[in-house]
């Protein structure tokens, strides 16, 4: 059986800020990890990221500048946990899923 790549979602104009009013309202505004109030435009992570990144709400979380940084250059495993780790508590399974 061949395994089929799942088509990656990019949004833009409209649908792109519905999507992201959702993601901010979901998580209140705040950083996920550290709690801190997040200005509103701040980009949403996407995690997995890479190959991986989508726009689905199953695939991003609103992090801070700083905990965005941590994530990719200082304890990348650390903040990719807690990131799945949220996203799990919100989705199941299909939180953060390699597809």
């Amino acid at each position: 059986m061949e395994l089929k790549k799942k088509k990656r979602i990019h949004l833009n104009g409209r649908k792109a800020r519905e999507f992201y009013d959702k993601i901010y309202d979901r998580d209140g505004g705040h950083c996920i990890w550290c709690g801190v109030p997040i200005e509103y435009g701040v980009k949403y992570h996407h995690e997995p990221c890479g190959i991986y990144r989508s726009d689905e709400e199953t695939k991003v979380v609103m992090l801070c500048p700083h905990c965005h940084f941590i994530r990719h250059h200082q304890a990348p495993a650390v903040a990719r946990d807690i990131c799945i780790d949220y996203l799990h508590r919100l989705y199941g399974e299909k939180g953060a899923l390699k597809e």
